[in-house]
């Protein structure tokens, strides 16, 4: 233990090799999930070693409880319905059921490691992974610009390409190249869409950043800005204008909700009333495809307003298989498939949205972890921007690029996103979900620090003074 504690005067160049790992995760380097896997226990090993002494200095007891839900969706999604049957057609390896656990645990883990190191600093890790994002968004652009040019979803709108004598599944318009692994493949436009979006969270910086005191922040962040909105704007789509308008609005409320104290008030409300809402559509939305709650079903299908919203739609139809009679004894730990005659399977593809996507990979148990994991991952940024350890504007980053991953990958991010290749990327199989999670961790570790005994008991001695 002492020849360990001796390592800690070392621990700079881990932190540094930290900076790297996230550098090659947020590039999507490989494109392999068992990569980053790998990568991330490796970087926890690390940090544990050279960081003995602010680990027994901290302790755990403060993250332990934020850790459950996690451990529990990993391990019940390694062993799910879902995983299993499509490693037995080769869809999946065992290396990647095993690297569930054993991946998304860890870059948690490093999450907490690196909240306690002294030789992090949050601005350099940003800087980093949006510089590795600007470099891949970048290398997508200029494919797409090479292959088929700028526009080319309104030009050639309608358009089929061929490959090997087939024609493509999806019109021109709606798929884009993108680097998988080490060749650039067609893909859906959700999955293009969705790294240059995350790459426009970086324009927030831009709101606190001086161009003159801080001359060569300012072009870095700049820069970013401008490579995610010619990525969206020169590849036109729904998707993309939708995703320019979101951070607009979400970069108006950080600026209002900063400078004008009543305004937090306002959105507080808005966000409240909008989280309800939504809840109440959502279960409706999954009771409607229940066999017990065929009654909510029948009603729903006699109202036509209420059947086009629920059932008819090109979304319902996309979703409702993989949540339909979630409920069922085949289908409560997830599913791959469902029965359509005696010996005969049809699979379920995911729908591209995870809020659905999640019973069928990790069952109900298994999807009410992440949510809950995403829940009081959100929460505690409240406790996190009263934390000054950090300041503001890289704590707003990292706010956005979590809303912007989460909030996309809801209905989006498709896992199959693959045009002439077979490709299954569900959501907890990402870099941008590990780089999400290890947001979740690392600030839910800087609001709830760990407070020695000896100062809690000065906090109670001091409080019980002032009320005396």
């Amino acid at each position: 233990m002492n020849k360990l504690k001796a390592l800690s005067k070392y621990s700079i160049a881990i932190t540094f090799l930290a900076l790297e790992f996230f550098a090659l995760m947020a590039f999507n380097f490989s494109g392999s999930y068992v990569v980053f896997g790998s990568l991330a226990l490796a970087l926890m090993v690390l940090l544990i070693l050279f960081n003995i002494k602010e680990i027994k200095a901290n302790g755990l007891s403060n993250i332990a409880f934020f850790f459950f839900p996690l451990v529990l969706f990993t391990l019940l999604t390694a062993i799910s319905g879902y995983m299993l049957p499509h490693v037995s057609v080769g869809d999946f390896n065992y290396a990647e059921i095993v690297f569930i656990p054993l991946g998304i645990l860890p870059i948690a883990f490093v999450g907490y490691m690196l909240s306690i190191d002294p030789n992090f600093k949050l601005k350099h890790l940003l800087i980093v992974i949006f510089g590795a994002l600007g470099i891949y968004v970048s290398l997508n652009l200029l494919v797409n610009l090479i292959y088929l040019g700028a526009f080319y979803t309104v030009i050639y709108k309608g358009y089929h390409l061929y490959y090997g004598g087939l024609i493509s599944s999806l019109p021109v318009n709606e798929f884009a190249y993108t680097l998988e692994g080490f060749k650039f493949i067609e893909v859906e436009m959700g999955h293009y869409v969705l790294y240059p979006a995350l790459l426009l969270t970086s324009s927030v910086m831009l709101l606190y950043l001086s161009p003159k005191k801080e001359k060569v922040s300012f072009i870095v962040y700049a820069s970013y800005t401008f490579v995610a909105l010619l990525a969206l704007i020169l590849i036109p789509s729904l998707l993309s204008l939708a995703s320019i308008i979101v951070v607009a609005l979400l970069l108006l409320v950080v600026f209002l909700g900063k400078r004008f104290i009543k305004t937090r008030k306002v959105f507080k409300i808005i966000l409240i009333t909008g989280l309800v809402l939504f809840g109440l559509f959502y279960l409706v939305y999954v009771l409607n495809n229940q066999a017990f709650a065929s009654g909510i079903s029948a009603m729903i299908a006699k109202n036509g307003l209420l059947n086009k919203l629920f059932n008819t739609n090109r979304f319902a139809q996309v979703y409702n298989p993989v949540i339909t009679n979630i409920f069922n004894k085949n289908h409560i730990f997830g599913f791959a498939a469902v029965e359509v005659d005696i010996g005969i399977y049809d699979e379920v593809h995911l729908s591209g949205g995870f809020i659905f996507d999640s019973f069928l990979t990790s069952g109900i148990f298994g999807a009410l972890a992440l949510f809950l994991f995403i829940f009081f991952g959100f929460k505690s940024f409240k406790k996190y921007f009263y934390n000054h350890g950090d300041e503001f504007p890289y704590q707003a980053l990292l706010l956005l690029f979590a809303i912007m991953f989460i909030g996309y990958s809801a209905f989006f991010n498709k896992g199959e996103y693959a045009l002439y290749y077979k490709v299954y990327r569900p959501i907890y199989m990402t870099a941008p979900f590990m780089i999400t999670t290890f947001i979740f961790t690392y600030v839910y570790a800087k609001a709830h620090p760990y407070i020695p005994e000896a100062k809690k008991e000065e906090a109670k001695e001091e409080v019980n003074n002032e009320q005396i």
